[in-house]
């Protein structure tokens, strides 16, 4: 996995990741280009996804496909995705080597529609240089401060109002620590943390802890998608759809997916198309989306969706982090700069350039951290508290809350629409 082009702490720390993502996946992660800082999306070397309706035409490309490129027809998977909504397949071996893209452009050429196959992309928390990554856009750092920042914005009527968190999993001890008041109560799938921490851990207890300051009065489930260190952090968008079918059984009024991906052409995921299409659509539930840290403007699913609400990160000083997306993919952006929250105990090592082999003692329950991810949850309490306190529906509280955005214009990225609390 060597990188000719090499040559700044950027595009090592994309290498590092990878390295890390493939290394827990056992092979199963592919890219689109020679050297892996250069990559735009991740995807399963021989899965490939396809809506239910379209299964026959698909089919029937793969019988008119010349017969050197497949040694036997696609085999259909037997995970059920949406009750047989989305079936997945498995490519046999390819007798030239073909990637699953260059198979999709072979049986397009066949006389596949456009968008009728895809593959199955890797959903990431972290964060990338390519694009196929997320947040959060730094490893976790120490803190001597004993307070959330942003901080708690009591909250002393409204109703209870239902939030699930889709992420790392959940550290429990932190529901008790009288250091981390805010998240008593909150649950979630344990991630089972020790005295040695691992990448990622912690992401979602941390972002659990954003939600709860800027809406107190809400029941919070961490539904976890990389519990015990499995993944590397990352996970298939197909089982991505598993975990929000879970997610979705805690009748949430929102959703908050610190995570996301880029896709083969850009084209709209399609996990995340058929959970809205399928689930999502007609809840009274809204989703919130981290828009990712590649800096860039090309569209990170599923923040990109028109459906989902996809949030950048602002500095204190009200620009637009150097690290968030912007386009598409960010309909708004909020402060996602050194957040400060719950955090497990214990040693971390960091693994991404350049503080590769760092020993980081986390002993106060708390640590700062950076990233579209720490943004998102924000936007997320945001909307929650609305409908705690205004008895309204999630989605007129989405519109509520994105109406209180400012508009302004960054002299980097052009026109954005910011939310400025007191804490920016």
């Amino acid at each position: 996995m060597s990188d000719w082009k090499i040559g700044d702490d950027r595009r090592r720390r994309t290498t590092d990741q990878l390295r890390h993502l493939r290394r827990a996946n056992e092979g199963q992660v592919h890219w689109d280009t020679e050297a892996p800082a250069d990559f735009t999306f991740l995807f399963h070397p021989d899965h490939l996804l396809v809506d239910a309706e379209d299964v026959d035409v698909f089919e029937e490309a793969v019988a008119r496909l010349d017969k050197g490129v497949l040694s036997e027809p696609p085999r259909r998977d037997d995970v059920r995705l949406l009750d047989g909504a989305l079936v997945r397949y498995v490519l046999p071996t390819r007798q030239g080597g073909e990637t699953v893209p260059e198979v999709l452009d072979l049986l397009e050429e066949a006389g596949l529609p456009d968008g009728a196959a895809s593959p199955d992309h890797w959903v990431h928390v972290s964060p990338g240089g390519g694009g196929g990554a997320a947040c959060p856009a730094v490893e976790p750092e120490e803190t001597g401060l004993t307070d959330p920042w942003p901080p708690i914005e009591p909250q002393e009527k409204g109703d209870e109002v239902s939030v699930v968190v889709v992420d790392t999993g959940w550290h429990p001890p932190a529901a008790t620590d009288p250091r981390t008041p805010w998240l008593k109560g909150v649950d979630g799938d344990d991630e089972n943390n020790g005295a040695h921490l691992r990448p990622y851990a912690g992401h979602g207890t941390f972002i659990a802890g954003v939600v709860r300051c800027a809406a107190p009065r809400t029941r919070i489930f961490v539904e976890g998608f990389a519990v015990d260190g499995v993944g590397g952090g990352g996970i298939l968008e197909s089982e991505m759809l598993l975990q929000l079918e879970e997610a979705m059984t805690h009748d949430p009024q929102v959703i908050n997916l610190s995570a996301g991906c880029r896709t083969w052409r850009d084209r709209p995921s399609k996990a995340f198309a058929a959970f809205y299409r399928d689930l999502l659509k007609g809840s009274d539930c809204v989703m919130v989306a981290a828009a990712g840290n590649d800096s860039w403007a090309a569209p990170f699913w599923p923040a990109a969706f028109d459906w989902c609400v996809g949030v950048g990160s602002l500095d204190r000083d009200e620009r637009v982090s150097s690290f968030s997306n912007f386009g598409v993919s960010a309909d708004v952006y909020v402060v996602g700069r050194n957040h400060v929250n719950a955090f497990p105990d214990g040693t971390f090592t960091c693994h991404e350039t350049p503080n590769k082999g760092d020993v980081r003692v986390f002993g106060t329950g708390m640590a700062r951290w950076s990233g579209t991810s720490f943004a998102a949850p924000l936007v997320a309490g945001l909307i929650a508290r609305e409908i705690s306190e205004h008895g309204v529906s999630a989605a007129d509280a989405r519109t509520a809350v994105l109406k209180r955005a400012v508009r302004d214009s960054d002299p980097t990225i052009g026109p954005v629409k910011e939310l400025r609390r007191p804490y920016v």
